[in-house]
C-alpha cells in the first residue's frame, strides 16, 4: 500500500537544494548564509563543511568573506581558481580555509531585500566552472529565497499562536459540563468537562488545542483544562463521575497522574481518537495506576479519527463512545444502525459498555435505547453549561419508544 507523503519543510527543501548544488557542480561543500549586522551567518551546509571551518553554524565577519565582495559586484559569481584571482588570492580566508574554487550568488526575498548567499566551495581549483553554473545557482537561490520567506511567515505565525495560547494559560481555561445519561435508568451518570475560550474572535476549542500542540504547548493547555475541571469534582452528586478528555501524549505526562490520582475514583479518562497512539505499552503503563485507583477509561470518538477495533482491544476500555458521526441520523440510516449494533455487541464481548454522543433528536435517543446503548449525551439531553443539578425537561426525553 502506498503511504501518504508529508510536504517537505523549508529546512528539508533547502537541504535538498544544497545537495543538488554541490553534486551538480562537483564541489566539496554547499552552504546558505544569512547576512546580518555585518556578519555572514552560516544557516545550512551540505558536504565537507568541517574542513572549511564552516560547521557548527558559525558567523564570519562580512569583510573577511567572499560574499562581501560578491554581493557588491566586485567579485565574479564563479572563481574557478582562487589562487589566480587577484581579489581573493591574498584574503586570509583563502589560505586558512584552503579554498581552491568558489561559486556564489545572492539570495533575495520576494521584495528584493538581500537575505544572504548560496555558495559552493572546493579545496581544488575547478577549471570547468563557468557562467552556466552561476545561472544554475541563481535558479536555486530563487527557490531558497521563497523557502526562507515561507519559513519566516511560519515562524511569525507560531509566535502569534504561542502568544495566544500563553494568554489563555495566564487567564485560565473556562470549563462547561455536559450531562451524560444512563439511558436505562434515566439519570445522570457523569458530566463531561469541555473547555471554552471566550476570546474574540471566537474559535472552536479544537482549534485552540491544535494550535497549542503546534507550538509545543498542547500538553500544558490540556493539563490546565483538566485542572480547572477537577476543581468541580466535589460539587458532583455522589456516584456521578467527571469525564475528562485527554490526548495520548498528555496521558503520558507525570503531571497528569499527579492531578488525577487524588480523585481517580471519580473520573473517566476519555482518550481521544483523533491522535494516533505511538506506543500502546507506554500509554497502558501510564493509565494502569490510575485505573487501580478507581479511574475508568473510555475511548472517545469511536468511528472517527484513528478509531479501530485493534485500538479498542489494545486499550481495553471500560466505555466505548460512538462518535456523533454515527449517532447523527441513526434512526433513518440502516448502515449507521448496523454499525452501532455491531459495536454494541463487540463492546459487550470485551466487557466494556457502549455510550453515544451527539444525540440531538428523540428518534436518535429512541433508536439508541433499542440498540442497548447504555450511556448517552447530546443537545437533546443537555447542553454544555456551568455545573448544576439537572432540571426537569419540559418534554420528557424518556417518554419515547418503549424499550422494556
Amino acid at each position: 500500500m502506498e503511504t501518504a507523503r508529508t510536504a517537505a519543510t523549508p529546512k528539508e527543501t533547502i537541504e535538498r537544494i544544497l545537495t543538488l548544488a554541490r553534486r551538480q557542480l562537483g564541489m566539496d561543500v554547499a552552504f546558505v548564509a544569512a547576512i546580518e549586522n555585518g556578519l555572514e551567518k552560516i544557516r545550512a551546509t551540505e558536504g565537507d563543511a568541517e574542513s572549511f571551518g564552516l560547521d557548527g553554524g558559525i558567523s564570519i565577519p562580512l569583510e573577511e568573506s567572499y560574499s562581501n565582495l560578491m554581493v557588491k559586484g566586485q567579485l565574479a559569481n564563479v572563481v574557478p581558481d582562487t589562487k589566480a584571482d587577484e581579489l581573493v588570492k591574498d584574503l586570509a580566508v583563502t589560505t586558512s580555509a584552503d579554498i581552491g574554487s568558489y561559486v556564489g550568488v545572492p539570495v533575495h526575498l520576494w521584495d528584493g531585500r538581500l537575505f544572504g548567499t548560496l555558495c559552493c566551495l572546493s579545496h581544488a581549483a575547478e577549471p570547468s566552472l563557468d557562467e552556466r553554473d552561476a545561472r544554475f545557482m541563481q535558479v536555486l537561490a530563487a527557490v531558497i529565497g521563497d523557502q526562507v520567506e515561507y519559513q519566516t511567515l511560519q515562524d511569525e505565525r507560531k509566535n502569534m499562536l504561542s502568544d495566544r495560547v500563553q494568554g489563555a494559560l495566564s487567564r485560565g481555561v473556562d470549563m462547561v459540563f455536559q450531562p451524560v445519561y444512563d439511558l436505562e435508568q434515566g439519570d445522570v451518570f457523569a458530566y463531561e468537562a469541555l473547555a471554552r475560550f471566550p476570546v474574540e474572535p471566537y474559535r472552536p476549542p479544537s482549534d485552540w488545542f491544535a494550535d497549542a500542540a503546534e507550538v509545543g504547548l498542547g500538553v500544558e493547555l490540556e493539563l490546565a483544562a483538566i485542572d480547572s475541571a477537577l476543581v468541580k469534582v466535589e460539587e458532583l452528586p455522589e456516584g456521578v463521575r467527571l469525564a475528562l478528555n485527554v490526548s495520548p501524549l498528555t496521558a503520558l505526562s507525570p503531571h497528569f497522574f499527579n492531578l488525577l490520582a487524588p480523585r481517580a475514583n471519580r473520573v473517566i479518562i476519555e482518550v481521544t481518537e483523533h491522535e494516533r497512539v505511538e506506543d500502546y505499552d507506554a500509554l497502558n503503563e501510564a493509565l494502569t495506576p490510575l485505573r487501580r485507583l478507581g479511574a475508568w477509561v473510555a475511548i472517545d470518538d469511536v468511528g472517527a479519527g484513528f478509531a479501530s477495533l485493534s485500538h479498542i482491544l489494545r486499550l481495553a476500555p471500560d466505555i466505548v463512545k460512538l462518535d456523533l458521526s454515527l449517532t447523527r441520523g441513526i434512526a433513518g440510516d440502516p448502515a449507521r444502525d448496523a454499525l452501532a449494533s455491531s459495536l454494541v455487541d463487540f463492546a459487550s464481548g470485551i466487557d466494556a459498555t457502549i455510550g453515544a454522543e451527539g444525540i440531538e433528536t428523540q428518534s436518535e435517543l429512541d433508536r439508541l435505547r433499542v440498540l442497548k446503548v447504555r450511556y448517552g449525551q447530546g443537545f437533546h439531553l443537555g447542553v454544555p453549561a456551568a455545573l448544576e443539578v439537572p432540571q426537569e425537561h419540559d418534554d420528557d426525553p424518556w417518554a419515547g419508544e418503549d424499550v422494556a
